[in-house]
């Protein structure tokens, strides 16, 4: 392309000269040409009227598709689902140490499925410890609610009284069973 300020040769589809810097595409008539498919465009369009592309985004793609969360990036295969009668083998057999692990896998889906950030391992573990528990009887709820709220987004048959259910298993100490039925509920999402 040669550059009509200063003469230079720039390489084909360049949007500006090499040497001076000067944008392609606008003549000295004030009249712009759109860089995607050489329709002229009056000046000041932020659009092509030809094509509807963007003058100045690359790629003339500006929003598309775009919601208020970015798009979630795949799941990592196998992370996010589990099976459940190993996770309860290796959380009564490592003393409860493994469950751990269990919890912050799910934490991880629930967020990956909300598209947000709402559950925190680190949290929950410190408020759990500084409360002597206290705290995850009601994160199993909250978690419980998430899981219902997503299954309401995607119009699935949801689980309602899960929240409650949760509620009353930790209350009672079966922490275990809670979490197993929520990661039966987390599966199903995952297709397992």
């Amino acid at each position: 392309m040669r550059c009509e300020n200063c003469g230079n040769e720039s390489p084909e589809g360049s949007r500006f000269c090499v040497k001076c810097g000067k944008e392609f595409g606008v003549s000295k008539a004030g009249i712009t040409v759109c860089p995607h498919c050489g329709a002229e465009v009056a000046p000041g369009s932020l659009f092509c009227a030809a094509c509807g592309k963007s003058i100045g985004a690359p790629y003339g793609n500006v929003n598309q598709g775009r919601t208020s969360q970015p798009p979630l990036a795949d799941p990592p295969s196998g992370t996010l689902t589990s099976n459940i009668a190993l996770d309860v083998i290796l959380s009564v057999i490592t003393c409860g140490i493994y469950w751990f692990f269990w919890q912050a896998r799910q934490m991880r889906a629930v967020n990956y499925l909300l598209g947000q950030q709402r559950y925190s391992f680190w949290l929950w573990f410190f408020l759990t410890l500084i409360t002597c528990g206290l705290f995850n009887i009601y994160y199993e709820y909250y978690m419980a609610q998430g899981i219902v709220e997503v299954q309401d987004e995607r119009h699935l048959p949801t689980s309602k009284d899960l929240p409650v259910l949760s509620l009353i298993l930790t209350i009672i100490g079966l922490n275990i069973v809670t979490d197993a039925i929520q990661q039966n509920e987390i599966n199903k999402f995952f297709g397992k």
